[in-house]
């Protein structure tokens, strides 16, 4: 297909092989009468958008001319010609030049069309009547954006018996805490405590803090594909490479001790190198038994920026800044494609072995701590494209599978709430996780 350019004409949407106006036709096409019926005009753009079917239209407009119908409406038109095609049908001699039966389908398939599209933005029809029109208060002072839960219904599919699950950024961290601190059945299969005593440290961890930041100790996950490697990983689909690289974890202002990091677990660091061999096979059992005993699985989705590992292809979650690894790495910028199949694959993995697993996808609001992108673009548009491309992701995602469910505590941040952030600009304030949660109960608990 060539290239448009300026000069390159605009091709019009619509289906193939249909008959456009010739370029350069002298006179409009008259849509109405002053009368308010339908001109002859409108009458064939009507016909020629049940079916374009030549021998129909002439017969249906010699019928009508003869008659000298007039139709002041769609209900007219449309009772008229489902009238004069049940004729059709029922007195077929084999003669008529067309299959009357194909004629009556797309009458049928056309008059759903314009129905959907008559109902499209009548509030009344609608699960929820404030979902059509974005609030306005000048023309209903009650509604405001900012007092708005963007949803449609409560679907009713969680309650506190529930088992759920969750992995992504520290702002699926805030959603795991709030599950657990109100009571829900949060899955946890491995936590921060039992590893800390042997050696393995999720950073930020707190011996006072009671709540699992996710449900196994995975460790922060940005990007599609490490949801991806989780559950290749878990089910032994694929694995990378076991690798280990030595490094320093700060305690206080002085003290440095040594570590090790794995770098696909961001922010979990193993005291010895026997410690890391020893977690292995444990913190793979706990992703396992994660995924088997969830019925809900909540990801976010953080980054369509990533760094591959490029013996390999497996993706880091981050980044190998503190790592050192960047004679080994090249940055990826994921496209919607590459984001809809590392999800995919996650669902199909998990699925064939937990045939009741439900997927709810969210896009984190959180915006970039920074891009690789700085050659060629500002790291505010860096991450507008990237929210951008995994919104889009996440709703092909939902519209390819049953049981995936979209979650919009990212438009309920950064357009429903007034004020989200805290003081650094970039992360959630505990009254927004609130209203997260709220708009979390409103969809989908019972």
């Amino acid at each position: 297909m060539p290239e448009l350019s300026l000069k390159s004409p605009v091709l019009p949407v619509g289906e193939p092989n249909r008959p456009a106006e010739p370029v350069g036709a002298a006179q409009a096409i008259i849509l109405g009468s002053s009368d308010g019926t339908f001109s002859p005009d409108m009458l064939e753009l009507v016909l020629d958008a049940i079916c374009h079917n030549e021998p129909f239209k002439t017969r249906v407009l010699q019928a009508i001319a003869e008659k000298g119908a007039r139709f002041s409406g769609y209900p007219e038109l449309l009772a008229y010609l489902q009238s004069f095609v049940f004729d059709l049908v029922r007195d077929d001699d084999g003669e008529l030049g067309f299959d009357p039966f194909e004629i009556h389908e797309a009458l049928s398939a056309y008059k759903r069309r314009v129905n959907e599209s008559l109902d499209a933005y009548d509030p009344k029809t609608k699960p929820n009547p404030d979902a059509v029109f974005w609030p306005n208060p000048k023309r209903d002072p009650s509604r405001t954006i900012y007092d708005t839960l963007p949803y449609i219904e409560n679907l009713g599919l969680i309650t506190k018996e529930t088992p759920v699950g969750s992995a992504g950024s520290c702002f699926a961290f805030e959603f795991a805490r709030n599950l657990q601190r109100r009571g829900f059945n949060y899955v946890v299969t491995e936590t921060e405590a039992e590893d800390a005593a042997a050696g393995v440290y999720v950073d930020g961890y707190d011996p006072k803090n009671p709540y699992a930041r996710f449900s196994a100790n995975y460790g922060i996950l940005f990007n599609t594909p490490s949801f991806r490697q989780l559950a290749e990983k878990a089910f032994d689909v694929r694995r990378p490479r076991r690798i280990l690289v030595p490094s320093h974890l700060q305690i206080g202002k002085t003290e440095k001790i040594p570590i090790y990091v794995d770098p696909f677990r961001e922010n979990v660091y193993f005291r010895t190198r026997e410690a890391y061999e020893a977690n292995y096979e444990k913190h793979m059992n706990a992703i396992r038994e994660a995924f088997l005993r969830s019925e809900f699985f909540v990801v976010t989705l953080g980054l369509n920026e990533c760094w591959e590992f490029v013996p390999d292809g497996s993706v880091l979650s981050r980044n190998p800044r503190e790592l050192d690894l960047y004679p080994l790495m090249r940055r990826r910028i994921l496209s919607v494609e590459e984001n809809v199949a590392n999800v995919q694959a996650l669902i199909d993995i998990v699925r064939a072995h937990n045939p009741d697993f439900k997927l709810i996808i969210s896009v984190s609001p959180i915006p970039f701590l920074a891009t690789t992108r700085g050659h060629e673009q500002h790291v505010v548009v860096a991450n507008a494209h990237s929210k951008a491309v995994l919104r889009v992701a996440a709703e092909e995602l939902v519209k390819a599978n049953r049981n995936a469910f979209y979650f919009p505590s990212y438009e309920l941040v950064t357009i429903c709430t007034q004020n989200p952030w805290s003081p650094d600009g970039r992360h959630v304030t505990d009254e927004t996780v609130e209203r997260v949660m709220q708009l979390f109960d409103a969809q989908f608990v019972h």
